[in-house]
């Protein structure tokens, strides 16, 4: 009971900072790691440029999943109070807030994948030198590992690798970006379903005096 209270209160914690955050810079939904092949506020000056008209196009429906974010928050840090003060509210706020979980993790994906697959294309142009570079780069350490192998062979020049396409770049940045958000969902589906295993069974019902009465002597 107190693990699973703990994995609430953190739930709910990490829900409440994103919802606010969001809130707060919507740009944050489409911000991605990078590497720092460029510096580091050029870079995030042009993924800033690059991903402003998807933050437009899909404002309301960010900021409706951020405020969907900050209330399942609140409701899952209250039910893991709840919980851990032994009040008589804690298995039906936690029940609630497991459902309602669950209903938020599926119930946002279809905002969540367009906005991921638009980003993904947009930034594309931008991010296909960068794998070009990391790609030649790499061709040329390879190089210099075979002619240090083989000194006495005639050095030859390294073939380029052909620049990525920004068509394949993009569907493998959609694949990812789909993947982290189809993942994230899925782990917090986890989540609400070990806590409705747990409240919504046996152990739960015992744990607030709810089993079947003991049979009579």
């Amino acid at each position: 009971m107190v693990v699973l209270s703990s994995m609430t209160l953190v739930y709910g914690g990490l829900m409440l900072v994103s919802g606010l955050t969001v809130l707060r810079d919507p740009m944050v939904a489409v911000r991605m790691p990078v590497g720092q092949t460029m510096p580091a506020d050029a870079l995030k000056r042009q993924l800033a440029e690059v991903g402003a008209p998807v933050i437009v196009r899909h404002q309301g429906a960010i900021r409706a999943r951020a405020g969907a974010s900050l209330v399942l928050g609140l409701l899952m840090l209250y039910a893991a109070a709840a919980t851990l003060s032994r009040d008589r509210h804690g298995r039906t706020a936690t029940l609630t807030a497991a459902w309602l979980g669950i209903i938020y993790q599926i119930g946002t994906l279809p905002l969540v994948i367009p906005i991921a697959r638009e980003y993904a294309a947009e930034v594309a142009p931008l991010v296909a030198p960068m794998i070009a570079e990391d790609a030649a780069k790499a061709a040329g350490a390879e190089a210099a590992k075979a002619a240090g192998a083989d000194a006495g062979a005639r050095p030859e020049s390294a073939p380029v690798p052909a620049p990525p396409d920004p068509e394949s770049v993009a569907r493998g940045l959609q694949s990812v970006f789909v993947g982290l958000a189809v993942a994230m969902a899925l782990a917090g589906v986890f989540v609400s379903l070990l806590l409705i295993r747990y409240f919504g069974g046996r152990r739960g019902q015992a744990l607030y005096g709810l089993g079947p009465a003991p049979p009579p002597r």
